[in-house]
């Protein structure tokens, strides 16, 4: 029995010394896991947006075109990057904020010649050359000053200050996300109307920057905080133009961060009965589409042109038509074939062959033909013809002297003469001697 109760000893010993050294070599952390959004979150970027502005009473469309425009007395967040694409948009907007509109943009949009009558600059003021060459010799001479202090120190060269390039290099590798960047804004003492309670700070994490009104013009509302100016409002007209120095957040996950939310809703003058609209890039429809809907009869007809021509052009195993049955033809078929032809492309040629025909077949009624001319040859022609075989002279005279000015119906008529001529003496018997 003592031996068993050792060993129960021995092994709580084991177990407890095996615990503690997991405990001793244990390390606890928290980290955090982003929930998924689920049902309408994950299909909509602005639902966080929607909502805060429903609980001041407002509603929020979001569209994909500045046409038509805000009724009267909303609010526009313009987005997208191609509102200016036709030029009389920028006077229908500034009409739209004249009457009573409330316009919200960002500092990309004042780039070009558009927006030219919003008194806003997002630039730095510039500042006189005698100052900043001041400035600069202050500078200088507080790093002389620290190195000749430290007599300690190995003399060496001052270490550059970083350019615009390495700055620019240095803000695209920083792993930090927008609202990783929070900063306090706080609205300032000339603001006629905070947008919540007076003297109110927005822990806001977005960018900032300069901001500032052209003209003398006095600002009506702006949020400015050590990193800069967030937001500012002037007024134009019955309405007011907000700028901001940086997109304003509206998507699901940076609106839960810091006074996102507050700030959104003050930007866009979130209220009771408020239109808000948000404008991103334009899209229409498709071509395909837009061809189907306003032009379907003249799009089927031109597709089934297109299908006939191709049908024409396809490879065929057979004759578009019957073949006639093959058949030998006669030799008159041959000729009056090889005449038709010739008559519609060369006249003369026929005429000439007629002609060289006729004088062969009158060479056997007349000795001596080749020497007489023309005349001659008709007369001595008639004389060896009987009187019921007699040609017509005249008619034989004017087919045998064509002129080159003849039309080709001209010449066709008197190569028939001709041919009637020839054959007349082929038939004919000579005329019995006197």
């Amino acid at each position: 029995m003592k031996g068993a109760a050792l060993i129960r000893t021995l092994v709580g010993l084991l177990v407890l010394a095996l615990l503690g050294w997991v405990v001793w070599h244990t390390r606890w952390e928290e980290i955090e896991v982003d929930d998924p959004a689920r049902g309408a979150a994950a299909s909509d970027e602005v639902y966080s947006l929607r909502h805060v502005l429903e609980g001041a009473g407002a509603t929020l469309e979001t569209r994909t075109a500045l046409e038509p425009m805000p009724p009267a007395g909303a609010t526009l967040l313009l987005e997208s990057t191609v509102w200016d694409i036709f030029p009389e948009r920028d006077a229908r907007l500034k009409a739209w904020v004249e009457n009573g509109g409330h316009l919200v943009v960002t500092r990309w949009k004042f780039d070009g010649d558009v927006l030219r009558w919003v008194p806003l600059s997002f630039a730095r003021p510039q500042r006189h050359p005698a100052a900043k060459a001041q400035d600069d010799a202050a500078s200088d001479a507080e790093d002389t000053n620290e190195t000749d202090d430290d007599e300690d120190a190995p003399a060496t060269r001052r270490k550059p200050r970083p350019n615009a390039q390495q700055k620019k290099l240095a803000r695209l590798f920083d792993p930090k996300t927008p609202w990783d960047r929070c900063a306090d804004f706080e609205e300032t003492d000339a603001t006629p109307e905070p947008a919540f309670e007076p003297g109110r700070v927005y822990h806001g994490c977005t960018w900032a920057g300069p901001l500032r009104t052209l003209n003398h013009v006095a600002p009506t509302w702006q949020l400015t905080g050590a990193k800069g100016t967030l937001a500012m409002r002037v007024a134009i007209g019955r309405g007011d133009v907000t700028g901001l120095t940086a997109p304003l957040v509206t998507h699901n996950m940076g609106l839960l961060h810091g006074d996102n939310a507050l700030i959104a809703a003050a930007v866009l003058q979130a209220a009771p009965g408020r239109v808000v609209w948000i404008v991103g890039d334009e899209a229409r429809e498709p071509l395909l589409g837009w061809m189907w809907h306003e032009a379907r009869t003249p799009s089927l007809l031109a597709l089934a042109a297109i299908a006939l021509a191709l049908w024409r052009l396809m490879l065929r195993f057979g004759p578009r038509e019957a073949l006639p049955p093959q058949a030998r033809r006669s030799m008159g078929e041959q000729v009056r074939g090889t005449g038709h032809f010739i008559a519609g492309s060369d006249p003369r040629a026929l005429h000439a062959a007629t002609r060289q025909a006729f004088d062969a077949a009158a060479r056997r009624r007349v000795e001596g033909w080749a020497e007489l001319d023309d005349d001659a040859r008709i007369e001595a022609l008639a004389a060896t013809l009987q009187p019921a075989q007699a040609i017509d002279r005249a008619a034989l005279r004017a087919a045998m002297h064509i002129g080159g000015g003849a039309a080709p119906a001209q010449i066709l008529a008197a190569t028939a003469v001709l041919e009637q001529a020839r054959r007349a003496l082929l038939r004919a018997p000579a005329a019995p001697l006197v």
